[in-house]
């Protein structure tokens, strides 16, 4: 089912502060770097390690490590394994194509399959990391975007049911991106029959009385990218898809809320968010890996904390669009969960262009009762 639209385009003071001692950062560091010709390598301790709840009470201005301990919680970390066997059915990944029971693929108005993001499988997480309120003991996530990345579709398979793995090839990712033109061009008043072909074209469409278009590799073999002639379902948007995929591991991993500390910073005028800023990214690189989004095995996350554009809490965002799009009952911040956080880069090859990360948020009660037609995506 379709999500919320997300605005994503508010940009405040803190984000821009956030920003600016980013780069200021960055700066400094390649200076120093350049002057001492050579490049240092940062090593973080172990994100376990009692240090961290002593770094992030010092940033809030204290000296005990027990202040800060109520602004922690234990996610789950979903770890790339992009090496190994092929992924049994219904095993949770990102990437390539879905394992989905007939006919579920969601789709737009003409009959072009979304995007592919992930799959989890939920009884995976319970295996693994044991309950973890509010989702679901078993079943399968199945997420989809569309609309430029803006919109998401979430199916939940039940466990049992019959799964149809569909493959992702190139061929299919580059006729679809001939198909996505043809389906733009569309005279909306056009009559239904064989779209017109001329030579150099990928793919020959037909448009059907439904609205719907049907595809097809050219029959002329110098052009074809598939099988010439044959039939294949084309994506409503082939930037997001790949051919290669990774399994995904649930472990339990830490998250803390940065935004929360944030806030206690301004309104107590004690403690650092400059500091509060660098302990953050050394915990995030401590969690992830130094290399982490530059194409290496990435760790995405479910459930914990998230912020977009420098500082922005997701739970805030999330009822925020949700006050907007006609639902007034879901304007409370802590009716939100963080359902997924992907991370930016990944060893699929997947890239969010410009976004940092892809934040999908979701009612917590409708997680719990199986309902996913209200999650929100946010992205930077």
């Amino acid at each position: 089912m379709q999500g919320l639209l997300a605005p994503t385009d508010r940009i405040g003071e803190k984000t821009l502060r956030s920003q600016f001692h980013s780069q200021e950062k960055a700066r400094q560091v390649t200076t120093q770097a350049i002057d001492a010709g050579q490049v240092a390598e940062t090593v973080d301790p172990d994100a376990g390690d009692i240090v961290w709840e002593e770094r992030f009470a010092a940033a809030l201005g204290e000296s005990d490590p027990a202040a800060a301990a109520q602004l922690w919680t234990d996610p789950i970390a979903l770890v790339e394994e992009p090496f190994g066997e092929e992924a049994p059915l219904g095993a949770s990944r990102i990437g390539g194509g879905p394992d989905l029971p007939p006919d579920m693929w969601p789709s737009n108005s003409r009959g072009m399959r979304h995007p592919f993001l992930m799959q989890i499988n939920l009884a995976e997480i319970q295996a693994a990391c044991g309950p973890m309120q509010p989702l679901p003991d078993e079943g399968l996530l199945s997420f989809f975007v569309h609309g430029d990345g803006l919109l998401l579709d979430v199916v939940y398979t039940p466990p049992g049911a019959l799964l149809v793995r569909h493959p992702m090839t190139e061929a299919i990712i580059e006729a679809s991106a001939a198909a996505v033109a043809v389906a733009a061009a569309l005279d909306p008043a056009g009559e239904p029959g064989v779209l017109p072909h001329t030579e150099g074209d990928l793919v020959t469409a037909k448009l059907m009385a439904n609205g719907m278009l049907s595809f097809a590799h050219t029959p002329d073999p110098v052009w074809a990218v598939g099988e010439p002639g044959s039939t294949f379902e084309a994506l409503s948007d082939e930037r997001w898809a790949t051919t290669a995929y990774a399994r995904l591991r649930p472990r339990r991993t830490r998250s803390f809320d940065v935004a929360t500390a944030e806030t206690r910073i301004e309104e107590t005028e004690a403690g650092s968010l400059d500091d509060l800023t660098d302990t953050l990214e050394a915990l995030e690189r401590a969690l992830t890996g130094p290399l982490a989004g530059s194409g290496t095995p990435q760790s995405h996350q479910m459930l914990g904390h998230a912020t977009i554009q420098g500082g922005l809490d997701c739970r805030n965002e999330a009822a925020t669009a949700a006050a907007s799009s006609c639902y007034p009952e879901l304007s409370d911040p802590s009716q939100w969960v963080v359902f997924v956080r992907l991370r930016a880069g990944s060893a699929t090859g997947r890239v969010f262009w410009d976004a940092d990360d892809l934040v999908i948020m979701a009612p917590a009660a409708d997680v719990a009762a199986g309902r996913f037609d209200r999650c929100v995506l946010f992205s930077g």
